[in-house]
């Protein structure tokens, strides 16, 4: 391994831990295949096919987005045409606006409503659209989903895009929660009538728990209480929602997960050794960087990233360590990544 090829792995980003939700599906490797079972993706995919209301569990890191978008994508080929995801983020919306029903039920309306407006797009979300229909091309015509979360392809329908506009442009923002209700439920008869089963997708809905110093529980329990319960009784719709463990003792989410239809959990990985070897291997591959996982990092290190693993660590804090082990080894001027600079990266993240 050179010190070049070593470069091209930090360059290429190929062991960022964090992407856009666009790209996760590119470097999830999915849970069945690393476990040997499948009760993660083909279980979302299942529930999701019967017409789910779905909760997709684990802590933060674990994995749950990369399970959303992998299952949803456009390189997924695991659910009827039909079904069409709906990505709605939430996380960085006011209190009032996921904890009212009234409120949530305008913000989902004004969402998928801008998703069919093209012309208001910025020129980032042009460029993500583009790359979208790019990724499509790569995949090849016979996988690539039509309706997929993150990228709304669905507009690509000019006359089922030209009714959502309408149709959202068409309601008054100064009418009752009540009529924000009846006005979201129309939106979803409409993609009804085009013979699609609408799936709303709340991926970030975990981002409450991981605001340092703040406590944002309340936030949390009144998304569920009254948004989720609104959604689950009032919407003939489908619902994916990412839930942190610390959420299953709320009292909103007990009384919303009655309205629920099942939920996946995010698995721990029974080989950790091998699993991210075959997680790092995979992003090597998508980077194009042509080395082995074992001429990019000593086997010495990779136990030690399966040590930190099995201590209670998610894969996305085992991919940041990995990072930084590059960054330090490329600092050194080393052609590949010793134990002792993954011990280093360790004892950093510990701190």
């Amino acid at each position: 391994m050179s010190y070049d090829q070593l470069r091209a792995v930090e360059t290429t980003r190929a062991l960022e831990p964090t992407h856009r939700f666009e790209d996760l599906l590119l470097y999830h490797v999915a849970f069945d295949e690393l476990n040997g079972e499948p009760r993660t993706e083909a279980m979302l995919a299942r529930l999701l096919a019967t017409g789910g209301r779905v909760v997709v569990i684990g802590e933060s890191g674990s994995g749950k987005s990369s399970v959303i978008a992998a299952v949803l994508g456009p390189l997924s080929v695991m659910l009827p045409e039909r079904i069409l995801p709906l990505r709605v983020p939430v996380a960085a919306e006011v209190d009032r606006t996921v904890s009212e029903p009234g409120l949530l039920a305008r913000h989902i309306a004004r969402f998928v409503t801008r998703w069919a407006t093209q012309e208001r797009f910025s020129p980032a979300e042009q460029a993500d659209l583009r790359r979208g229909a790019g990724i499509g091309r790569r995949a090849g015509s016979s996988e690539v989903r039509t309706y997929h979360v993150g990228l709304p392809l669905w507009m690509a329908n000019a006359d089922l895009a030209h009714e959502v506009r309408e149709t959202g442009e068409a309601y008054d923002e100064r009418g009752s929660s009540s009529d924000a209700i009846e006005h979201l439920r129309r939106m979803v008869a409409l993609f009804g009538s085009h013979d699609l089963w609408p799936v709303f997708v709340f991926d970030d809905s975990d981002t409450w728990v991981r605001i340092p110093g703040s406590d944002r529980s309340k936030v949390a329990n009144a998304f569920f209480l009254r948004g989720v319960r609104m959604l689950a009784k009032e919407l003939d719709a489908g619902l994916v929602l990412a839930v942190h463990d610390t959420y299953l003792g709320l009292t909103g989410y007990r009384d919303a997960s009655a309205l629920l239809t099942g939920e996946v959990r995010i698995p721990r990985l029974r080989a950790p050794e091998a699993g991210l070897h075959r997680i790092l291997e995979h992003r090597l591959a998508v980077a194009e960087v042509p080395a082995d996982v074992g001429e990019v990092l000593h086997p010495a290190g990779l136990a030690a990233l399966a040590r930190y693993y099995d201590s209670g660590r998610g894969i996305r804090e085992v991919l940041r360590v990995a990072q930084r082990s590059f960054q330090n080894a490329l600092s050194d001027r080393e052609e590949a990544v010793p134990p002792p600079l993954v011990a280093q990266a360790i004892a950093e993240f510990r701190h």
